[in-house]
C-alpha cells in the first residue's frame, strides 16, 4: 500500500501504533504457557525512516497536540504520510 501511494501521490495518513513488540503474539505465548519465545520484541524498528525509505513523509508524534497537527497537514500534502505513534506494550489477555 505505501509504495503504491507514493507512486501514485496520494495524499493517504498512514497510523503506525508502535509498541516494539508483536504483542498478540505475546497473548498467544501466555495463552499456550510457552513464555520467552524469542523474537517477540521488536527494539529499534524505525517507521519514520522506512517511509522516508519508500519516497513518503514520515513523521513521529510523541504527543496529543503533534498527532492533531500532522492529521491536519497531511492531506495536503503531495503523496503519503506515515506516523509513528509511540503506544504502551501492554500484553492484553485473549481469553
Amino acid at each position: 500500500g505505501l509504495w503504491t501511494a507514493v507512486q501514485h501521490e496520494l495524499p493517504i495518513l498512514f497510523v503506525v501504533p508502535r509498541n516494539g513488540q508483536y504483542g498478540i503474539l505475546k497473548s498467544f505465548a501466555v495463552l499456550e504457557q510457552t513464555p520467552n519465545v524469542p523474537g517477540l520484541d521488536l527494539p529499534g524498528l524505525d517507521f519514520v525512516a522506512l517511509a522516508t525509505g519508500y519516497g513518503a513523509y514520515g513523521v513521529r508524534a510523541n504527543t496529543l497536540d503533534e498527532v492533531r497537527e500532522v492529521c491536519s497537514k497531511a492531506f495536503n500534502r503531495k503523496g503519503p504520510t506515515v506516523l509513528e505513534v509511540p503506544v504502551q506494550a501492554t500484553i492484553p489477555p485473549l481469553l
